[in-house]
């Protein structure tokens, strides 16, 4: 067999390319150009398999999705935050709703012969359509992983998904939401879920998983929706009283629910825990002072926190000088866009293997 690398064994280059890092994928995609016996290596189940692991404390965030409200009909954007480019990062008349397990959901309103749902991997470039339930006056949606007992380090668009549905009927008096799930593997929606209350009516902003559940905010009120997978029932969660000019709920480092909220300049972190009683409580855990951490001109207008990523703890922070990245974990603060007018990013959280691109590489030099 033809050594990788004459002169050197090929555990060592294994274990040299083992190393690139998983947040500049393009490294790993021209390595399997160098020819034929790197492709078979690096592109092999046994590699993959030891890649993942060893950088398995998170996949990266290879980019994030944001709305073009300034263009028409509307346009979904993926703006990268690494080396890696999607085939086509701009969906004319698809609006990007939600995020997760190597896939993002849209909705179509130019699908034929009617609007539908669209389920898109930016790595493989994998399009699934969804045929859409009846749209009720506010509604929202999220896309996950459906095998049981996944890791969720290499989620793609062609395994299995579901699509979890909300929709909310308000009426004078009281609001009816109803929920159902579609899944990939049965192609079909599930029967719904009603659930009535004065002030749950959910709203079209990115929702949260946590652990079986996905929780959104309700439309002017200080309120979560929350829609538990496993037992399909709807609930709500009280939201304590604070003055922030704009909410993003997330996942602390255990997991839990939490929420981010901007109030001039800082940013309070509140987590949902246990208290004394046995009672679950909201608990203000972390501030962040963003005048060390921005420019002065960025919070000449309080800046408003419009996303979060799952899984790595970062929030985003729009500003009138462009949108900003923050690591709860570090402090780190990045600029990933010049754009002051972004009102929701959508981050894109996946690990960009050789193996999901292989369909669109050159062929490999015959060496």
């Amino acid at each position: 067999m033809t050594p990788l690398v004459p002169g050197l064994p090929d555990d060592l280059v294994e274990e040299i390319l083992l190393r690139f890092p998983p947040d500049e994928p393009g490294s790993l995609i021209r390595a399997c150009l160098v020819s034929k016996p790197w492709r078979h290596l690096l592109t092999g189940a046994a590699f993959l398999a030891s890649y993942r692991k060893f950088h398995r404390q998170t996949p990266p965030m290879l980019g994030f999705l944001h709305r073009l409200y300034d263009e028409e009909p509307c346009v979904s954007r993926f703006v990268p935050t690494t080396a890696f480019r999607p085939p086509r990062p701009d969906r004319r008349c698809w609006y990007a709703l939600d995020a997760r397990h190597g896939r993002a959901l849209f909705y179509d309103s130019e699908s034929h012969p009617t609007p539908s749902f669209v389920v898109w991997d930016p790595v493989t470039d994998c399009q699934r359509k969804i045929p859409l339930p009846e749209l009720p006056q506010a509604w929202n949606a999220a896309v996950l992983c459906a095998v049981d007992g996944c890791d969720h380090l290499d989620c793609h668009g062609d395994d299995p998904f579901l699509v979890a549905f909300l929709g909310t009927d308000k009426m004078e008096g009281f609001r009816l939401t109803t929920a159902c799930v579609y899944s990939s593997e049965i192609r079909a929606w599930s029967d719904t879920t009603p659930f009535e209350h004065p002030d749950a009516a959910v709203q079209m902003q990115p929702g949260v998983l946590v652990g079986s559940a996905l929780c959104f905010l309700c439309e002017q009120s200080k309120r979560i929706l929350q829609y538990d997978l496993l037992s399909r029932e709807l609930s709500v969660i009280d939201l304590p009283n604070v003055h922030g000019s704009s909410i993003v709920l997330m996942t602390v480092e255990d997991g839990t629910l939490g929420f981010a909220c901007m109030e001039e300049s800082r940013v309070f972190l509140w987590s949902m825990e246990v208290v004394d009683d046995g009672a679950a409580a909201w608990v203000e855990h972390r501030v962040f002072e963003m005048q060390t951490l921005i420019p002065p001109r960025a919070l000449m207008i309080t800046p408003d926190v419009v996303g979060f990523a799952e899984g790595i703890g970062i929030i985003f922070l729009r500003t009138i000088v462009g949108l900003f990245t923050l690591e709860l974990k570090s402090g780190r603060v990045r600029k990933v866009s010049t754009r002051g007018s972004l009102c929701t990013a959508i981050p894109y959280v996946s690990f960009y293997n050789p193996d999901r691109a292989i369909c669109q590489l050159p062929q490999a030099h015959d060496q």
